[in-house]
């Protein structure tokens, strides 16, 4: 572990820092060997890679004798059957090339596990690449995440704005393409981690229920929703950003939903304003919001800081009050993030309990329990480093029926 005495910044471990704040934060939760412990998992992907299965396609058996029919090395989960995971190879030795291509972050992350990189993820190429040429991919830190060949010239790189730009032979570490295979296309499965799978159980739709997804894209949980109440619930999908609607409305319309779902590009924090026709209208209620994503795998490098965690612990908090107001007595809130401070987590829970709901605890098998003690036993979490799987937490709430005097 580094301090930067000057920048009172905390680097964890290589690539990840924290300010002096949160670091202190957090220690109240985790120890120092804890917090390394945890970063150095995030840095790297976990040892499984989940998928879902569209059961509305097909089963978990015949896909997995499907995928095994391409060679693919495949397993169901052992607690949730609609759940299949692929062994992540690695860490691989990455042979070096004279030329190299810059990713973006984002992009980096993807090669790192195995991915090809296509040409909106490349900053920069070598002015000397050809097509052919072998090729070391970096990411924007200076690390080697894989070799692969270069799939276009140089000077094409500005013009092209699809495709790939360097088919990866060799990454630090592997997963099968299944992105690649026809079941893919014709909507088969879609890509969701453990964690992620488990919310649309506790959320539990039924046939006939007014359900709201707040902050519905990329659509894993809401697909998953449509999925299981058999298409026959009424799902809202709201996302503030009409790019990533559009990218969901064409996920879903692979997965053979097209119809099954009702989308809107909306800032759902107004959502009671802009559709007064939801107010105490809603079964279920879906709020998964913007959060700091201290739990997404791999993350090569990153830096927070505690200011960044209080805003968006707020932020998060104005779709809980939303969802208040959108629900009918006795409707069901399940709110979910991808990130490990207790601020965007339990705090925003006890948020939740400030205006009216109740905790509904909630278990699943292998899961930890809240790290406030109020929690312990209500909600759950996942870590990097002790299950394997990205960080998370899930939580579920209700409104009461009868109001508290």
């Amino acid at each position: 572990m580094k301090v930067g005495m000057v920048s009172k910044e905390i680097e964890i471990i290589k690539g990840h820092r924290l300010d002096y704040q949160l670091y202190q934060y957090l220690l109240q939760y985790f120890s120092d060997n804890e917090l390394q412990n945890l970063f150095d998992a995030i840095r790297r992907p976990p040892n499984r890679y989940y998928v879902r299965v569209n059961t509305m396609k097909t089963s978990p058996s015949d896909l997995v004798n499907i995928l095994q029919e391409h060679s693919v090395v495949v397993y169901i989960d052992e607690t949730l059957p609609e759940a299949l995971w692929f062994p992540v190879k690695g860490p691989n030795r990455i042979p070096s090339a004279r030329k190299y291509v810059l990713a973006d972050k984002r992009a980096a992350e993807s090669v790192y596990m195995g991915a090809n990189l296509y040409v909106p993820g490349v900053v920069r190429m070598d002015d000397d690449i050809k097509r052919g040429d072998e090729v070391n991919v970096i990411a924007p830190d200076g690390e080697i995440v894989a070799f692969g060949t270069a799939e276009i010239n140089h000077d094409e790189v500005k013009n092209v704005k699809r495709g790939v730009a360097v088919r990866t032979l060799v990454s630090v570490y592997e997963v099968p393409k299944i992105r690649e295979l026809h079941e893919y296309a014709i909507g088969l499965f879609y890509d969701q981690s453990l964690p992620a799978q488990w919310v649309a159980h506790v959320l539990n739709p039924r046939p006939g229920d007014v359900i709201v997804d707040m902050n519905a894209a990329p659509g894993g949980k809401t697909s998953h929703v449509i999925q299981l109440s058999g298409g026959k619930a009424v799902v809202y999908a709201f996302d503030r950003s009409e790019n990533k609607i559009r990218e969901m409305i064409e996920s879903l319309s692979r997965l053979g939903m097209d119809g099954l779902y009702r989308v809107e590009a909306r800032d759902t924090r107004f959502l009671d304003v802009d559709r007064p026709d939801l107010v105490n209208s809603v079964d279920r209620v879906l709020i998964d919001p913007p959060c700091t994503d201290m739990g997404v795998r791999p993350r090569l490098f990153d830096v927070k800081t505690m200011e960044i965690v209080k805003s968006t612990a707020e932020y998060q908090r104005q779709f809980i009050k939303v969802a208040w107001k959108l629900l009918k007595p006795g409707g069901v809130l399940v709110y979910s993030t991808c990130t490990i401070p207790p601020l965007e987590n339990e705090d925003n829970i006890a948020y939740a309990e400030s205006l009216g709901f109740e905790i509904v605890s909630i278990n699943i098998p292998n899961a930890s329990g809240g790290l406030i003690d109020r929690y312990r036993d209500s909600v759950v979490r996942f870590y990097p480093h002790v299950h394997g799987t990205p960080g998370f937490f899930i939580a579920k709430l209700i409104k009461p029926v009868q109001m508290h005097q």
